[in-house]
């Protein structure tokens, strides 16, 4: 989800203050909108069914799930499970469900059977000597009331001044057995799924897969089927309910196919909705050219509008929240679609390795922006994201589950996990890199199943060829970012001038430092050279030459590398070297706009002036004008007249006399 999507998300998506890490680049009312909304429930818990272990002896293969809902908030219903053994040895398969629901009655393979039932599961007696393979099926009749955990799980309410009852789900990561019976584990996926929803029948019921009735019972009353026949997760099944407006937009995706995309939304927001989930056709283009095609294609994709303030990817019908707070705004729709390949397609093995749904949905949405808008937007959203990714704290890989916070926190998993996708970019190269993002999710053993980490560091080192155990190993397991420290200078050359630049790290813990490689930039007289390093030591000095004077020096000028910088210029002593003439650097940038630094050599203690005149020689700016020791110096300008040339003279006089006194100009350029 987004998250929160608010941070949304996709896997849920949370929308809570600390974590909720706005990168749908919300502003500073709309997270107190939804601090305030996510208040009117209760604050995220520690869940004592976090990574359920309940079903291990047994492989589910098919969910059939009948449920009557009456506002405002009672479910009645029941599931059939079907199964394999998995397991042999066990007299009892242990399911989940969350008290106050209560069992009214269950049987196995058409026997009667007694529930024994806790607070948070119920077991069903087998014969331990069933051979692995044998097939069973569970029929569970419950009711109750759900209990609400997490970001919602059942919520029941009304909508904004209309007093229309308004009921969703959102069970991401543990809320599913709040309110049906199943196996809660992310790695036993159905083969298939239906739900039959039966409410009110002035209501419209949304789930997963095709509608393939809706009929009415004369009383009322109104039944809907919906039909699911690919693999899905628990958590990605949904209801919601109330009276929708309904629109559907088509993606063609062959010449001679279309696919549904359908929208169950708010009345008094069809109009506004209508226009904002257009998008979603070139997005589901962009994303099946990147990904492979739209892995739900025969049978469709759709949203349903839920009282959240985020969004959340329920299996080919996600879940948008209200317009009035964040709405169907671009980046969270595109979040939400790459959601349907990263997260319900592929769905993380375990818990820990949520960042394999949260961090690629994220990315994919700089990936969307890049496709339809260009580099810059790509980098722009970015930047964001590496910015909010330098307040993570602890690994990608989520040690402790329990607290929903962990798993959804938008610094951590989701900004830091789509920075670690753009690193990744920059070390194996866009070739290696989009050719391993779709090999991932059209590889045979992760589609419609699930992944670890680990397998998508195998699909990496095999596209491109690279041992990359380092990076996971560092970004997905280690915590922080590199800290670097530089220091360079030059010297004059016979091919132009040669330098010498030092790079050292802050040592750490895990790990002790980092190992990247890293684009150094050198400047000067209006152009540049980079240098690619492999930084692999705490500290490490390269020796390089240019055909040009240098003026600065940048490390990861196209920021590909989550990191802090320091630098600094200093005067180096080679072959006999140093600082040994006068120099007036050309100023950068030039032209510029609003202000530009001025950068001076100077060989011995002088007494040095630094001025600034308008092509008519009045004096404009004194920089400087004083005694100097020796050494490299820089000092800003920023213009307070009009825009045009302007020259900056710097005249030298040395105190020892060992050398000429100098002068020298350079043309500047300000253009407002």
């Amino acid at each position: 989800m987004r998250l929160f999507r608010l941070i949304t998300c996709c896997t849920l998506t949370l929308v809570l203050s600390q974590w909720a890490f706005s990168q749908y680049h919300e502003e500073p009312d709309e997270l107190k909108q939804r601090r305030s909304e996510l208040s009117r429930y209760q604050k995220l818990q520690k869940l004592s069914g976090a990574a359920s272990a309940s079903g291990q002896n047994i492989d589910v293969k098919y969910y059939e799930l009948k449920i009557r809902i009456v506002p405002p908030n009672t479910v009645a219903g029941s599931v059939r499970i079907q199964a394999m053994t998995a397991a042999t040895g066990d007299s009892n398969v242990t399911f989940d469900l969350w008290a106050p629901l209560v069992i009214d009655s269950a049987f196995v393979d058409g026997q009667a059977a007694t529930a024994l039932q806790d607070s948070a599961t119920f077991s069903l007696p087998v014969s331990s000597s069933l051979p692995i393979g044998t097939p069973l099926t569970f029929d569970i009749y419950y009711h109750g009331q759900p209990r609400f955990v997490g970001f919602g799980s059942f919520a029941s309410s009304v909508q904004p001044g209309t007093g229309i009852p308004w009921i969703w789900s959102l069970s991401e990561p543990y809320g599913a057995p709040t309110w049906w019976p199943c196996k809660d584990n992310p790695a036993d996926k159905a083969d298939s799924l239906d739900v039959w929803i039966t409410c009110n029948e002035a209501f419209k019921a949304g789930s997963q897969g095709k509608l393939v009735s809706a009929i009415s019972d004369g009383l009322g009353n109104r039944t809907y089927h919906w039909k699911h026949r690919y693999p899905i997760s628990t958590y990605l099944v949904s209801v919601a309910l109330t009276d929708y407006a309904e629109f559907s937009d088509w993606f063609k995706y062959s010449p001679s196919d279309s696919m549904e995309i359908l929208n169950y939304v708010l009345p008094a927001d069809l109009a506004l909705a209508d226009s904002q989930l257009a998008k979603t056709v070139p997005m589901l283009g962009i994303f099946s050219g990147l990904f492979g095609l739209y892995p739900f294609v025969d049978e469709k994709y759709g949203h349903s509008q839920f009282e959240w303030g985020g969004g959340m990817e329920h299996q080919t019908m996600t879940s948008l929240g209200k317009i009035g707070s964040l709405g169907f705004t671009e980046d969270l729709v595109a979040h939400e679609l790459a959601h349907q390949w990263f997260g319900d397609m592929i769905t993380m093995r375990t818990w820990p390795d949520i960042w394999l749904n949260e961090g690629f949905a994220t990315y994919s949405v700089a990936l969307y922006r890049e496709q339809q808008y260009g580099t810059a937007s790509y980098r722009s959203y970015m930047d964001q994201q590496i910015s909010r990714a330098k307040n993570a704290d602890g690994s990608i890989y989520v040690l402790d589950t329990a607290y929903v916070g962990n798993l959804f926190d938008g610094n951590l998993v989701y900004a830091k996990g789509a920075t670690v996708l753009h690193m990744l970019r920059y070390v194996v190269g866009d070739s290696a890199f989009f050719r391993a993002l779709k090999g991932y999710a059209t590889n045979p053993q992760h589609m419609y199943s699930n992944a670890s980490t680990g397998d998508l560091q195998k699909v990496f080192e095999d596209s491109s060829g690279l041992d990359l155990d380092y990076f996971f190993q560092e970004w997905i397991y280690g915590e922080g970012f590199p800290q670097y420290q530089f220091e360079w200078g030059w010297v004059s050359d016979t091919a132009g001038s040669k330098i010498r630049f030092s790079l050292s790290q802050t040592a750490g813990v895990n790990p002790s430092f980092f190992k990247m490689p890293l684009d150094i930039r050198v400047y000067g007289e209006g152009t540049s050279v980079t240098f690619k390093v492999f930084n692999d030591s705490l500290s490490q000095t390269w020796v390089w030459t240019v055909p040009f004077i240098p003026d600065s020096v940048s490390i990861d000028p196209e920021n590909w590398i989550l990191k802090a910088v320091q630098g600094s210029l200093v005067g180096i002593d080679e072959v006999g070297g140093g600082i040994r003439s006068f120099v007036l650097h050309q100023n950068y940038p030039n032209p510029f706009n609003p202000s530009t630094l001025i950068r001076y050599t100077v060989p011995e203690r002088s007494r040095v002036t630094i001025e600034v005149f308008d092509l008519l020689g009045r004096v404009a700016a004194v920089l400087s004008d004083r005694e100097m020791a020796a050494g490299r110096y820089e000092v800003p300008w920023k213009p307070a007249g009009a825009s045009g040339v302007y020259l900056c003279r710097m005249t030298a006089i040395p105190l020892a006399a060992t050398l000429n006194p100098f002068v020298s100009v350079r043309k500047m350029v300000y253009v407002k």
